[in-house]
């Protein structure tokens, strides 16, 4: 049951990629959305669609997504990156370093 999850919610996420790579933000977050609908735990799903938020200037919602990936898998320095990213965006500078900090570490 598990592997017939997970390859629906790849195609899923090869879709949001795919309208990612065009530019189109909107629609990869709805992609990356069933994405997580059908599996929760789907690490590339969270990361990206974080990182379609945060192209539309959704800080909130990119960091929180980057929070759950970090849960997932706390050693992808990607992910801290991105998120201190979309923290010094969203203008909270000292939380950001820390990310970045965190990022370099790993």
């Amino acid at each position: 049951h598990y592997r017939a999850l997970k390859k629906e919610a790849e195609a899923l996420h090869s879709q949001g990629y795919a309208a990612r790579k065009k530019g189109d933000y909107r629609s990869a977050i709805v992609f990356y959305s069933k994405a997580l609908e059908v599996l929760p735990s789907h690490f590339k799903a969270l990361f990206n669609r974080g990182f379609a938020y945060d192209k539309i200037g959704d800080y909130d919602r990119a960091i929180s997504d980057y929070t759950k990936a970090i849960e997932i898998d706390p050693q992808n320095a990607f992910t801290y990156y991105n998120k201190g990213i979309s923290l010094d965006r969203k203008g909270e500078y000292d939380e950001a370093i820390w990310f970045f900090s965190k990022a370099i570490e790993l």
